[in-house]
């Protein structure tokens, strides 16, 4: 008896600790997964696009005559947004993008639970007096991977990728040609 309740509050303990990132985590895996099937299978509407310009300075680039399907996410101001489609032109990449409301879902259902589970403070509620608590992130969500993470910030991306082509370039490599270039031969 002794044995399974030691067990139990361990058990408890562990998903205290972690256990529930990683639930929460698979959680917003599968309605990411979800969302993107949704997607690929074009059950959205176009009014429900959302049009992000991010500005791109790279030498030769070409227009696109069309969008193209492009997957990613990104959170701005609380809100999470999936990628749709993407258009470069001129010099602006277009992003399409569509609100995700299941992810923001799981977003407040983590937050609601970790302040819950450490004891916070919430909103119109009146804390006693009591000892100062400190609530405790854990190290290990800093360092977690995630594969569209360097979707969550295009034009940073971008700029390292610009940086990255003009540290390629010989520094004794004319910048701009005055005179034309030469006709192709037939």
């Amino acid at each position: 008896m002794k044995q399974g309740v030691a067990i139990l509050l361990l058990a408890l303990h562990l998903f205290n600790l972690g256990g529930y990132q990683l639930v929460f985590s698979k959680a917003s895996k599968a309605a990411s997964d979800r969302f993107i099937s949704r997607l690929d299978n074009k059950e959205y509407s176009d009014n429900e696009l959302i049009e992000v310009k991010v500005p791109v300075n790279l030498p030769y680039q070409s227009n696109w005559s069309d969008f193209e399907r492009y997957d990613g996410e990104v959170q701005i101001a609380g809100v999470h947004y999936n990628y749709v489609k993407r258009k470069l032109y001129n010099d602006t990449l277009i992003l399409m993008c569509i609100p995700n409301a299941e992810q923001m879902k799981i977003a407040s259902a983590k937050e609601a639970f970790f302040s819950l589970v450490n004891n916070l403070q919430h909103p119109g509620q009146q804390k006693a007096p009591a000892a100062p608590e400190k609530a405790v992130k854990s190290i290990t969500t800093e360092y977690l991977s995630d594969p569209h993470a360097a979707l969550a910030a295009p034009v940073a991306l971008l700029q390292v990728h610009a940086r990255a082509l003009h540290e390629m370039l010989p520094a004794s490599a004319p910048q701009s040609t005055e005179a034309q270039p030469p006709e192709a031969l037939s």
